[in-house]
C-alpha cells in the first residue's frame, strides 16, 4: 500500500515513522502545554500510551488500514513533527466518524497549522469513505480547537452546559460536524475550504 502523504501551504501530514518516536515522546511530555486544553480531564499520556503508539509507528506497510486512523502533522518547511491528527468509530454499526486533532508543539499554535491540517484531514476522509458526516468532540476550555472548527463552516451541533468541572473552573462540552454535501459544497475542488 502507497505511503499517505497530504500537503498544504504550512503542513504535511503523513505516514508515522519508527523515527517519530524520539520526536513523539518529547511531544507527549506531561509538562507541555497542549495537556491543558486536549482533554485535559482525559489525564496526561502514560508510558504505556507512549508504548502504544511506538507499535503504530513500527506497522508496515500492508497492515495499515485504509483509510488510515491517524496520520502524523508535520511542519512542510522544515518536516518537524508538530501534532497527530486521528478518527475512531464514536458507533460502528451507524457509521458514526469523530475526528481528533492536536497540534503538541506549542510554537505552532495561533499560525493556522491546526487549521489546515484538519482541512486536509476531512478532505482525505471524506474522500476515502462513504462517510455521510465527520465530528469532533471538545471543550469550552479549548477556544483554539472551537476556532479551528468555525473557521472551516463546521456547525456546533451540541453544548453540554456546565458539563466538565476542571481545574477551578465549569466547561461545555461541545461538539462540532459537518455533512458529506456541506463540505463539498465548502469547496467542489475537493481540497476542502481554505
Amino acid at each position: 500500500m502507497d505511503d499517505v502523504v497530504l500537503e498544504g501551504e504550512k503542513v504535511r501530514l503523513r505516514d508515522w515513522r519508527p523515527a517519530d518516536l524520539p520526536s513523539l515522546e518529547d511531544l507527549l511530555d506531561p509538562a507541555r502545554p497542549w495537556h491543558k486544553t486536549n482533554g485535559p480531564y482525559f489525564g496526561t499520556p502514560t508510558a504505556a500510551a507512549v508504548a502504544s503508539t511506538a507499535i503504530e509507528l513500527t506497522t508496515t506497510k500492508a497492515e495499515r488500514p485504509d483509510p488510515r486512523t491517524s496520520l502524523a502533522v508535520c511542519d512542510l518547511g522544515d518536516g518537524r513533527l508538530i501534532g497527530r491528527v486521528s478518527w475512531y468509530w464514536e458507533s460502528r454499526q451507524t457509521d458514526w466518524r469523530r475526528m481528533g486533532l492536536v497540534i503538541y508543539d506549542e510554537r505552532y499554535w495561533g499560525g493556522g497549522f491546526g487549521t489546515e491540517a484538519l482541512r486536509l484531514w476531512t478532505t482525505y476522509l471524506v474522500s476515502r469513505t462513504d462517510t455521510l458526516r465527520l465530528d469532533f468532540a471538545t471543550f469550552s476550555g479549548n477556544p483554539g480547537m472551537i476556532a479551528v472548527g468555525r473557521r472551516l463552516g463546521f456547525v456546533e451541533e451540541g453544548r453540554f452546559r456546565r458539563a466538565r468541572r476542571w481545574s477551578g473552573g465549569v466547561h461545555d462540552a461541545v461538539v462540532y460536524g459537518v455533512l458529506r454535501e456541506e463540505w463539498e459544497q465548502l469547496d467542489p475542488s475537493g481540497r476542502g475550504p481554505t
